[in-house]
């Protein structure tokens, strides 16, 4: 009878975990795809966090068929994120920089979480999937592919 009722125990707890998994299934007719463009005049990376400064605006572009482009400030990107954050957990996004330094120009791979911004910053948690990003850099651009559940509208 224990045997039976702890089987019956774990049958039920697997299915409400089953249940709630399916409940966050990323549905891409849903979440349409959106390039945004992060650019900065100076920057810093250390510890795993990358800084972009100067960044008052971020850019962004539809990749969906209806095509569609716009600007807001750093703060409403970092609100959006939020808002869309269980899809980021489960599939971090990446994108790719471009940095000028001292050497010349670098690019690298990376992968993004945890978005923090003040009025010309931003600054996210990174690890780094391919190439080599110097500890401090001059203008930047970084490219992220992000899908969304809601479009972002322009703001002027």
């Amino acid at each position: 009878m224990k045997g039976s009722i702890l089987f019956l125990t774990i049958i039920f707890s697997f299915s409400g975990v089953i249940a709630n998994a399916q409940n966050h299934v990323i549905d891409d007719s849903k979440t349409p795809q959106y390039l945004f463009v992060i650019t900065g005049d100076t920057g810093t990376f250390e510890g795993g966090k990358l800084t972009f400064n100067g960044t008052p605006i971020i850019t962004f572009y539809s990749m969906a068929t209806q095509r569609s482009v716009g600007h807001f400030l750093v703060g409403t990107f970092v609100e959006m994120w939020e808002k869309n954050a269980f899809i980021y957990k489960t599939d971090p996004p990446n994108g790719t920089i471009s940095v000028l330094d001292e050497k010349g120009s670098l690019g690298a791979v990376i992968e993004v979480s945890n978005p923090v911004s003040t009025l010309y910053s931003i600054t996210f948690n990174v690890r780094v999937l391919e190439g080599k990003l110097p500890s401090s850099f001059n203008a930047s651009s970084f490219f992220l592919k992000l899908n969304v559940t809601e479009a972002p509208h322009t703001q002027n």
